[in-house]
C-alpha cells in the first residue's frame, strides 16, 4: 500500500486538482520560481493587469504542467514545504486529501493485473492455435510451473484442444494473482507469437497505463542439487529449444539409450504426424533425464550441436553449464599465451615476426574472447604445448583476418565438405573469428591439421608458415614425450560437451607407459587409411594395464572407422592394439584370436585368421577342426617316433637257433603289425590332409564371402537394433475391427491367426517396417478386410512394395486411408502404380501429408485414368501446389472419379482450370 502511494505521489496533477487544493494567493511567485519556471515568462503573468493573484496563479501552474514533463504531486509538496515558500499547513492539507483520495480509488496491482487478463481472456481463448507452444514459451519465463508444463505437454487423444486452452488460461491467472509484475511477461510472450501479438501488446500497454513500468522480475539463482541447477539451465533455454527444433525424431534417436529411454524415443515416433508434439514428447523426455542425471544435459548440447538450427543454443546453454560445473575447466586468452612465449603486444603488430596485424586497433579486436582449455592440474611440459598452441592459434587469426579477399561463405563451405559434423555449428557463424572458433574445437595440442587445411586451401601463407613451425614442435614434443607424462592430461583445445558413447571411440594397447611415447600413438592412428586422421580426435590417455587413448570420431564416420581398423588389425595387433571399443560395444580384441601358430609336422605356420574369418561363426567352428587336426598329427608323428627309437635300439640275444627263428617269425609278426598300423595311421593322416585342404578351400571361399558381407554389417546392425526395440505395443479388438499400435511381429502374427470374416476394419500406427512388412501382405492377400487405415508412421517405398502385387489383385478392400505424415511422393507412385488394376478400391485418403507434392501428381493422374472403380480421392492437407492441380483435372475427363477432395486453398486455381465444379470438394 505505501509504495503504491509513492506511485500516487508521481502522477501529474491537473490544473484543476491544484486550483482547488493549492490556493498560495499571492504567494504563487515565489512557488513558480521554485518549480524552477522560466523568469521572464514569470514577471510576463506578473505584469498582466486586471487578473486577480488567483488567475495568475492558475497561469502559473499551466505553465509548470506545460513546460515540465516531469511535473508530480510530490513535487508540489516538496516545494511548499521549502522554508522561503512555508506553506506547510497547505502542504499537510494536500497531503491528507491526496492519502483518502488514493485509499478510495486503490485497486491492488495483482487485482488489476487480472482484471486486465480477465478482459483479454475470451479473445486469447480463440487466438490461441499451438497453446503447447505458448505454454513451453511461459514456462522458460517461468510464467506457469513444470507441473502445467507437463500437462500441456502430455499426447493424450482423450483431451481436446479446448481442454489445454482452459488448462493454460487458468495457469496464467494463477501466477498473475500472486505476482502482478508476470502479467508483463506473460503479454511479451504473447506479443512474440503471430496470432496473439495484438492481443499481447495491448496488454503491455493497459499494464504500464495502469501500474507503470515496474520494476522486472530478477530471476533468482537456484540453490540445490546439481539436477536442481541444470534443469533451471534447460528452463532458461527452452522457449528457444521449443521455436527451433525441426528433426525431434531424428534427435531423440540420437539420444536414444543415453539420455532418453526406449518409451520416450517409441513415444516421440509415434507422434511424428506432428512436430510440434513430437518436439514437446522429446523436450518432456530430456527434462526427465535431466532431473535423473545433470550431465544428460552435456550430451543433450553434444546433440544439439549437430543441427543447425539449434547449434547456437547449444553453445549458450554449454557456457552456462560451465560457469556451474566445469570446476576443473579454466581457459585464457590466446594472447596471453603469445605473450607468455616472451614476446610484447608491439612485437604481435609487427608484419615481420608474422603476427595478425599492422595496427593496435586490430590486435585489440583480435584479443576480443578467444580462448584455449588451460587445465588447473597440468604439468609443465604440457603447459609448455598448450602456450605454443594458444599463440599459434593467435597469429594465425590475426593472419587471417589480414586477408581482406577471404570469403566467410566460402570459409563455412570449405569447414562442412571437410569435417561435416561441424556443418551445423558454422552455420550462423557471421565472422572469420566464430569459424575459427568452431575449427579450435576439432583440434588438440598435438594435432591442428583442421587449421593447416584452412591455411592451404585459402592459400594463406603467413598461416602456412606458422602452422608448420608449430607442427615441428608438437612432432618433436611427440617424440621426445613418454606416455606417462600424458596420463589424465587433456589433450582438447577447448572445453567440449561429453561426447555420446556411439561416438566415443577407445584403444587399448600392451603398452608400458614408460617405453612409449606420444608418437607411438600417433603412428597408430596413421595406419587407419583412408581416414588420415580427419574423423579421429584424441582426448585423453589413461593408464590401467595398459595403455587406453579415447579418441572421439562421428557417428556417420564410425562404420568407416570399423572398416578401417579391420583391414589393418594385423598390422595394429603388432603394434599392440589389444581392444577396439565403440562405445560398449568391444568391435575386437586379441584374446578371442588367439590361435596355434605352428605344426611340427607340416613344418610350416598356421596362418593367422584375417579378421574377416575370426568375424564369420562357421569360420571359427572350421578354424577350431583344423587346430585339432594338427595336434593329431603331431601325436601321430610323435607315435611313429617313438616306434621307431624301438625298431633300431631292439637287440636279439644270443641263443640257439631254433629260439632265434622263433623269435625272428615272432618279430616280424610284429614288424608286419606295426607295418599295416603303420600304413593305416599314414592312411588316416592322408585323409586328414585332404579334409584339412578341404577345410583350407573352404576356409578362402568363406572368406571371400565374407567380404561382401562387411559391406552388409551397417544394415544389419540398423535392423539389428529396430528388432532389439521392438517391445509388444496395444491391439484392441473389436466387434467388427482391430486397432494395432507399434504392434510387434509376434503380435501381428497373433492377430492374424485371430482375424475372423466379421473383422472388416483394421487400424495400423506407429508400426515399425517389420511388422508392417509381415503384416500388410498377409492380411490383403487371405482376409475379408474392407477397411485398411494406416497413420503416424512413415511407409517407405519399399514397405509399399511389400504388399503391392496383394493390393492390385485384392478384392475386398474398399477403402484405403494412409494419413498423417505416412506417405511421402515416392510411396504415392508407388501405390498409384499398384492401384492401377484394383477392381474394388472406392475410397483413397491421402490427407494430412504434407510431403506430397505436384511431383507425384503424375502417376496419381495415371491412376485416375486406368483404375475404373475408385469414386473419392481425398488429397487435403497435402503440398500439391498449381501445377499439380492442373495434371489432376486434365485426367478427370477421361475418368470414373466421383469427387475429389482439395485444399480449399486451391479453389480459385480450379476455377481458372475446369468449368464443371461438381466433382471438386474443398476442406
Amino acid at each position: 500500500m505505501e509504495s503504491s502511494f509513492d506511485t500516487f505521489l508521481s502522477v501529474t496533477p491537473t490544473t484543476a486538482e491544484l486550483t482547488k487544493h493549492i490556493d498560495v494567493s499571492t504567494n504563487w511567485y515565489i512557488v513558480g520560481t521554485m518549480l524552477d519556471l522560466d523568469q521572464k515568462r514569470l514577471r510576463s503573468i506578473e505584469a498582466q493587469t486586471g487578473h486577480t493573484d488567483t488567475h495568475k496563479m492558475i497561469k502559473m501552474f499551466n505553465l509548470w504542467l506545460t513546460t515540465t514533463p516531469t511535473a508530480s504531486r510530490r513535487q508540489v509538496l516538496e516545494t511548499l514545504r521549502i522554508r522561503v515558500v512555508g506553506e506547510n499547513t497547505l502542504a499537510d492539507e494536500y497531503e491528507k486529501h491526496l492519502k483518502d483520495l488514493h485509499e478510495a480509488t486503490y485497486t491492488p496491482p495483482s487485482t488489476e493485473a487480472v482484471s486486465i487478463l480477465q478482459k483479454n481472456i475470451q479473445s486469447l481463448n480463440e487466438a490461441l492455435v499451438s497453446p503447447v507452444q505458448v505454454s513451453q514459451l511461459l514456462y522458460s519465463k517461468r510464467c506457469i510451473s513444470e507441473a502445467t508444463l507437463d500437462e500441456m505437454e502430455k499426447i493424450d487423444q482423450g483431451r481436446s484442444l479446448d481442454d489445454k486452452k482452459t488448462t493454460l488460461l487458468t495457469a496464467m491467472k494463477e501466477t498473475v494473482s500472486s505476482d502482478h509484475r508476470k502479467l508483463k511477461d506473460i503479454a511479451t510472450v504473447l506479443s512474440d507469437v503471430e496470432k496473439t501479438r495484438d492481443i499481447g501488446k495491448e496488454m503491455v500497454t493497459k499494464y504500464e497505463e495502469n501500474m507503470g513500468v515496474s520494476a522486472e522480475v530478477q530471476r533468482q539463482k537456484v540453490v540445490g542439487s546439481n539436477e536442481d541447477c541444470a534443469s533451471d539451465i534447460l528452463r532458461n533455454n527452452y522457449s528457444a529449444l521449443s521455436l527451433s527444433i525441426t528433426e525431434p525424431v531424428r534427435m531423440a534417436r540420437l539420444l536414444h539409450e543415453e539420455v532418453i529411454s526406449d518409451e520416450a524415443l517409441s513415444r516421440v515416433i509415434s507422434t511424428r504426424g506432428s512436430v510440434s508434439d513430437s518436439r514437446a514428447v522429446l523436450l518432456k523426455a530430456v527434462r526427465d533425464a535431466v532431473h535423473s542425471n545433470y550431465k544428460h544435459l552435456e550430451l543433450f548440447v553434444t546433440v544439439l550441436r549437430k543441427f543447425s538450427e539449434t547449434a547456437h543454443i547449444g553453445d549458450t546453454i554449454f557456457e552456462e553449464y560451465c560457469q556451474l560445473f566445469c570446476e576443473n575447466v579454466n581457459t585464457i586468452e590466446e594472447v596471453e599465451t603469445y605473450l607468455k612465449e616472451g614476446r610484447s603486444l608491439k612485437d604481435a603488430t609487427s608484419v615481420e615476426s608474422g603476427s595478425a596485424c599492422g595496427s593496435f586497433e586490430e590486435v585489440k579486436w583480435i584479443l576480443s574472447s578467444h580462448k584455449i582449455l588451460f587445465p588447473h592440474s597440468m604439468k609443465e611440459k604440457i603447459e609448455e604445448l598448450r602456450i605454443k598452441f594458444g599463440s599459434t592459434f593467435f597469429k594465425v587469426r590475426g593472419n587471417f583476418a589480414k586477408d581482406k579477399n577471404l570469403s566467410i561463405d566460402e570459409m563455412k563451405l570449405l569447414v562442412s565438405d571437410c569435417f561435416p559434423d561441424l556443418s551445423s555449428q558454422v552455420f550462423n557463424k557471421k565472422t572469420i573469428n566464430e569459424v575459427l572458433d568452431v575449427v579450435k574445437t576439432r583440434c588438440n595440442i598435438i594435432n591442428i591439421l583442421p587449421l593447416e587445411v584452412l591455411a592451404s586451401e585459402f592459400n594463406i601463407k603467413k598461416a602456412k608458415k606458422v602452422i608448420k613451425g608449430y607442427k615441428e614442435f608438437a612432432r618433436d614434443f611427440c617424440k621426445s614425450t613418454s606416455i606417462e607424462l600424458c596420463l589424465d592430461q587433456e589433450l582438447q583445445a577447448v572445453p567440449t560437451p561429453s561426447h555420446l558413447k556411439k561416438e566415443t571411440v577407445t584403444f587399448i594397447l600392451e603398452w608400458s607407459p614408460n617405453d612409449t611415447t606420444l608418437q607411438d600413438i600417433n603412428d597408430v592412428l596413421q595406419k587407419l587409411e583412408p581416414l588420415k586422421n580427419y574423423f579421429i580426435q584424441v582426448d585423453t590417455i589413461k593408464t590401467g594395464q595398459s595403455v587406453v587413448v579415447t579418441c572421439y570420431c562421428p557417428a556417420e564416420y564410425t562404420g568407416s572407422l570399423i572398416m578401417a581398423v579391420l583391414e589393418k588389425i594385423e598390422i595394429l595387433q603388432k603394434r599392440g592394439l589389444k581392444e577396439f571399443i565403440i562405445g560398449n560395444c568391444t568391435i575386437w580384441n586379441n584374446t578371442a584370436y588367439e590361435v596355434l601358430v605352428s605344426s611340427t609336422m607340416a613344418t610350416k605356420e598356421v596362418e593367422q585368421p584375417t579378421i574377416m574369418t575370426v568375424n564369420n561363426y562357421k569360420e571359427r567352428e572350421l578354424l577350431f577342426m583344423r587346430q585339432q587336426f594338427v595336434k593329431q598329427m603331431e601325436e601321430l608323428q610323435m607315435k611313429l617316433g617313438t616306434r621307431k627309437e624301438e625298431d633300431h635300439t631292439h637287440i636279439l640275444p644270443k641263443e640257439s637257433i631254433d629260439e632265434l627263428n622263433e623269435k625272428l617269425e615272432t618279430q616280424y609278426a610284429i614288424n608286419r603289425r606295426k607295418t599295416m598300423e603303420i600304413e593305416d595311421l599314414q592312411a588316416i593322416m592322408r585323409e586328414k590332409d585332404e579334409k584339412m585342404i578341404d577345410t583350407e578351400k573352404e576356409l578362402a571361399s568363406l572368406k571371400k564371402l565374407s567380404e561382401n558381407k562387411q559391406q552388409e554389417i551397417e544394415q544389419l546392425k540398423l535392423e539389428l537394433e529396430d528388432k532389439n526395440r521392438q517391445k509388444d505395443g496395444t491391439v484392441i479388438w473389436g466387434s467388427d475391427h482391430v486397432y494395432l499400435t507399434s504392434p510387434s511381429v509376434a503380435q501381428c502374427k497373433e492377430v492374424i491367426c485371430k482375424l475372423e470374416n466379421k473383422h472388416d476394419i483394421m487400424a495400423l500406427s506407429a508400426s515399425s517396417s517389420h511388422s508392417t512388412q509381415y503384416l500388410i501382405p498377409t492380411i490383403l492377400q487371405s482376409t475379408t478386410i474392407k477397411k485398411l487405415v494406416m497413420y503416424s508412421f512413415f511407409l517407405t517405398p519399399d514397405d509399399i512394395l511389400s504388399f503391392s502385387s496383394q493390393l492390385s489383385t485384392n478384392k475386398s478392400l474398399m477403402i484405403l486411408c494412409l494419413i498423417n505424415g505416412s506417405i511421402k511422393d515416392d510411396g504415392v507412385i508407388v501405390l498409384a502404380k499398384s492401384l492401377q488394376l484394383n477392381e474394388t478400391l472406392r475410397e483413397l485418403y491421402l490427407t494430412g501429408n504434407p510431403d506430397i507434392t505436384s511431383a507425384s501428381a503424375q502417376s496419381l493422374a495415371q491412376l485416375l485414368r486406368n483404375n475404373k472403380t475408385l469414386s473419392n480421392l481425398y488429397l487435403y492437407d497435402t503440398n500439391i501446389e498449381y501445377d499439380g492441380v492442373e495434371i489432376l483435372l486434365k485426367s478427370l475427363t477421361n475418368s470414373t472419379l466421383e469427387t475429389l477432395w482439395l485444399d480449399k486453398q486451391l479453389k480459385e486455381t480450379c476455377l481458372t482450370l475446369i468449368e464443371d465444379m461438381n466433382i471438386i470438394q474443398f476442406w
